[in-house]
């Protein structure tokens, strides 16, 4: 295997890149929110279902009102007490355990592969979100390493944990247009293109900032609408009530934002690659 495929080190500026991620998603607006909104949603309803069924929701619920008692005699052994009787109940399920290191690569792997066919003006679906399991077992193995490697950096400090989300921001891309690639070589692709190119992605992610703080408005306010409507129709909220409001209505208000920065994460991959993704050979092939 060797790394000397074509690379550019991209220099545009972060609002160029955007624009053409706009003109792309023209008229596939629903076809990416729909699919930017299943993807979250599968990644966090299961989580929040299970864990009311595994009854983490009515232990946190005892455990604040423990702390709002404790807050009005807070004294040493009191303290004490508290964190002795919460501290080894307070856990997610195996289940959840499995489901999140599972789940998240091939549902990743999935939309990654929308956002370069809406980029390249290909028809896609919002069941895409889904192909990712069709690779399962190497895509789950590519995404562990990588979370691993980030886990090890990040123990050092942030700054270096940073570097490696980085440095490996492209396996999916990589993966989606190369099947076949053994998730190794997903690694060592990505750590060659994105070398001197971490710089430029992040400031591409981080001019994303003024949307990030929109849509956390956005799941504010449409959770307080929920919230004051069930109120109002006299039914009291429960934390499982309301963590299933927050992650379905806080999917909505962040599905526009994940389509817009995913299609621009794909022509900032297009640009490194120095493919041009109307091009009929937009695709990149690294492997028989």
């Amino acid at each position: 295997m060797t790394f000397d495929p074509p690379k550019r080190i991209v220099d545009e500026p972060a609002w160029m890149i955007r624009r053409a991620a706009r003109n792309a998603m023209k008229g596939r607006m629903p076809l990416l929110i729909g699919s930017a909104a299943a993807f979250i949603l599968c990644l966090g309803l299961p989580v929040v279902v299970v864990e009311q069924i595994m009854g983490l929701w009515d232990i946190l619920e005892k455990m604040t009102e423990g702390y709002a008692a404790l807050l009005a005699d807070p004294t040493y052994e009191a303290v004490n007490e508290w964190v002795t009787a919460w501290s080894d109940k307070v856990a997610v399920s195996p289940s959840t355990f499995i489901f999140l290191i599972v789940a998240p690569g091939p549902l990743t792997l999935g939309l990654s592969t929308v956002w370069l066919h809406v980029l390249r003006g290909k028809e896609a679906f919002a069941d895409m979100v889904f192909s990712g399991f069709g690779n399962f077992l190497r895509v789950v193995l590519m995404d562990t390493l990588r979370r691993v490697l980030m886990m090890l950096f990040a123990i050092l400090f942030i700054i270096p944990g940073v570097v490696i989300y980085y440095r490996y921001s492209l396996v999916f891309f990589l993966l989606a247009d190369n099947p076949t690639m053994k998730p190794f070589e997903a690694l060592m692709y990505s750590r060659y293109y994105m070398r001197q190119n971490k710089g430029n992605r992040f400031a591409l992610d981080f001019s994303f900032i003024g949307w990030l703080a929109l849509s956390f408005l956005a799941q504010y306010l449409l959770c307080q609408l929920a919230f004051a409507l069930m109120f109002a129709f006299g039914k009291d909220t429960t934390l499982f009530s309301e963590q299933l409001i927050f992650m379905i209505l806080g999917s909505f208000a962040f599905a526009p934002l994940c389509a817009y920065r995913g299609v621009a994460a794909a022509e900032y991959y297009h640009r490194v690659i120095c493919r041009n993704p109307k091009d009929e050979n937009a695709r990149l092939t690294l492997t028989e």
